[in-house]
């Protein structure tokens, strides 16, 4: 009798731990949206195929969202550019395809999105009246396995805001190098007032392209660095012209994004 009892216990405690871990974390539904490229995205076929989805939730009129946008485009990049286990879906209830396809070529949004002609103004109100009402942007991410969804996460976001959702997925799709391949990058000094230094240990004999944006997005600076065969290669980033504030510094190798992070340019005492 006493034995049954602890069991019964053991199985109650174990239920409430279940409970307590999962609380607040919903189930995702089916749903099917088609781009503004016309490409058809159905979540549980993706989840299906053990990849994890990330939401971004947007309307292009919407200043916070155009803010956001290169923060979680460059996301997108260093988690494969959904080439790996992880894809990234924009999704608006207010625009049409014309209009979306103007925002992602002048916010530079390489992940595929969908509007009201690809059905997300519907998708938005499912997850409206599955969660309530919210604002936008709003971002998720649902987890291939048990379709649970990280809801309302990384806002604002940051470059790797998304990371610790993607692990608790249990996902490959963060980028992870061997230490053969990885490559130490350094900015200083930074905040910075007339130039940025960009430190790249690396062997290998590449072209590197780095980009300055300003919080809306827009490219105020693009540089070229050749790397000369060796360890190490220092190249300066002009900052002459630009005000004081905060601004978005992205580094790419042959093409593939290796670096983006927040650059403070501060006035010169």
């Amino acid at each position: 009798m006493l034995r049954n009892l602890l069991s019964l216990l053991l199985l109650v405690i174990t239920f409430q731990l279940f409970a307590q871990k999962n609380i607040n974390i919903p189930l995702a539904n089916d749903f099917t949206v088609i781009t503004s490229n016309n490409d058809t995205l159905s979540l549980y076929k993706t989840l299906n195929e053990g990849k994890t989805v990330v939401l971004d939730l947007f309307q292009i009129t919407c200043g916070p969202c155009q803010t956001n946008t290169p923060i979680i485009d460059s996301a997108y990049k260093l988690l494969g550019s959904g080439q790996n286990n992880v894809v990234f879906w924009g999704i608006s209830n207010a625009d049409s395809n014309q209009d979306i396809n103007q925002f992602c070529n002048n916010y530079q949004v390489d992940f595929p999105c969908a509007g009201i002609e690809g059905g997300g103004d519907s998708l938005i109100n499912m997850l409206q009246n599955q969660l309530g009402y919210f604002g936008f942007p709003a971002y998720a991410v649902i987890c291939p396995d048990d379709r649970t969804m990280h809801w309302q996460i990384n806002n604002p976001p940051t470059y790797h805001g998304f990371d610790t959702y993607l692990n608790t997925c249990n996902s490959n799709g963060i980028n992870k190098k061997s230490s053969k391949d990885e490559k130490i990058i350094q900015i200083f000094p930074n905040p910075a007032s007339e130039y940025v230094n960009i430190n790249i240990n690396t062997t290998e004999n590449a072209r590197f392209r780095t980009e300055l944006l300003n919080n809306m997005g827009e490219k105020l600076k693009t540089q070229i660095f050749n790397s000369d065969q060796g360890n190490y290669n220092q190249f300066r980033l002009d900052l002459e012209g630009l005000k004081e504030g905060s601004y978005y510094l992205i580094v790419y190798q042959d093409g593939n994004l290796i670096y983006a992070g927040m650059l403070m340019k501060v006035n010169s005492k």
